[in-house]
């Protein structure tokens, strides 16, 4: 065990000691969430027009109308058109974007004698215009439902949706957090594990390493344990980084307060031996390449099967309820962080998971030690 916490203690050091590393461990966390903050910054301005100027064309405008377009339109400055063009001139300006909209009304438009037709030419191309259509329409709509009103639904300003913030909280973190997670999970460990043993057999250190009297299954462990404090470490920072940009990527906010130690504590485990498990494998993946860009090609399809296992988190928010589906590896850690965050943990199939994950961490530090006992695989020849 000694041994061990040297191994664990030199690599630890050589990771946290260098600028590069710690860069490369911290900096995804500050570009998920300057990006993630970005986008929902772009998103809520998408949703909220700032245009409040219009240049509008009307014929034929009944007075009722008047007064309810004068209420509709507090707060926007409409310019009308005072000229006397014809239709073909007014359409021509609005398609080069010199006007707005332009709305026709026909005649004994509220006389009730028929269905009539408001004819409301816009441009789709302009911001400005394509607004003005919004408003317009949007008040024509109130104004002809009020005319044939037989009932209200949810009217007045009382607030009928009864979810609470916390239960909006678990469901966009049922929702997002087990494929994102994987992610940068998965990323963090292919980041760090591609370069460990691939890049000391390039370096020529490796071989230092293996000619000490310290048993190579005690390296194996040490450098396993080393790389996943680092890739965890790694994928912490990314999670703080996106948990801080959801408020602003979601447009609403996050209460953390439906999730006890209890909770948080489920949570930890399963993201610790999701992250020893890809630290298992990578590393095997980077001990049988012969450099750290060959590694890191293996590596890619890994990922891709990652990715669509983590996708199918889309797919419900429920965790499956069959005992045999927490056997497979990375789809039972997804399926547990379901159940976590969505409240609803059975028990069984958590332990099943539990075990099973360190069942197969175990059989990946035996295969590891199996190929550091390999001249063949170690030195590549």
């Amino acid at each position: 065990m000694k041994a061990i916490g040297i191994i664990l203690k030199k690599e630890l050091k050589r990771y946290f000691t260098d600028v590069r590393m710690v860069a490369g461990i911290i900096l995804p966390g500050i570009l998920i969430f300057l990006l993630y903050s970005v986008m929902g910054n772009f998103m809520n301005d998408a949703n909220s027009s700032d245009i409040k100027e219009f240049y509008v064309a009307i014929e034929n405008e009944p007075s009722e109308l008047k007064d309810v377009f004068s209420k509709g339109l507090e707060g926007y400055k409409i310019t009308y058109l005072e000229d006397k063009l014809s239709k073909e001139e007014i359409l021509e300006k609005i398609e080069n974007k010199e006007m707005d909209l332009y709305i026709i009304y026909p005649n004994h438009l509220l006389d009730g004698t028929s269905v009539p037709n408001i004819e409301v030419y816009y441009n789709s191309a302009s911001e400005a215009s394509t607004t003005a259509y919004a408003l317009y329409t949007g008040i024509l709509n109130v104004f002809e439902d009020s005319l044939t009103n037989l009932f209200n639904i949810n009217s007045g300003d009382i607030q009928y949706d009864l979810a609470k913030e916390e239960d909006l909280t678990i469901r966009i973190f049922t929702m997002m957090l087990p494929f994102l997670l994987m992610t940068f999970l998965f990323s963090g460990a292919m980041g760090i594990c591609s370069e460990s043993i691939a890049g000391e057999k390039e370096r020529g250190t490796i071989a230092t390493l293996l000619v000490t009297p310290t048993k190579r299954s005690y390296i194996a462990i040490g450098k396993v344990m080393a790389l996943g404090i680092t890739a965890l470490a790694s994928a912490i920072v990314s999670f703080i980084g996106l948990i801080a940009s959801l408020p602003r990527l979601t447009g609403t906010s996050i209460s953390l307060s439906a999730y006890n130690f209890q909770t948080i504590l489920m949570l930890l485990v399963v993201i610790v031996l999701t992250v020893l498990f890809f630290t298992v494998l990578l590393t095997m993946v980077s001990t049988f390449a012969k450099s750290v860009k060959e590694a890191s090609s293996l590596s890619i399809p890994v990922m891709v099967i990652v990715m669509l296992l983590g996708a199918t988190s889309f797919m419900g928010t429920v965790a499956q309820a069959n005992p045999a589906l927490y056997l497979i590896p990375v789809y039972g850690s997804i399926q547990s962080l379901i159940g976590i965050l969505s409240m609803n943990v059975n028990p069984v199939c958590f332990t099943i998971f539990v075990i099973s994950s360190l069942a197969y961490i175990g059989l990946g530090v035996f295969g590891l030690t199996k190929m550091f006992n390999s001249e063949k695989i170690i030195f590549n020849h």
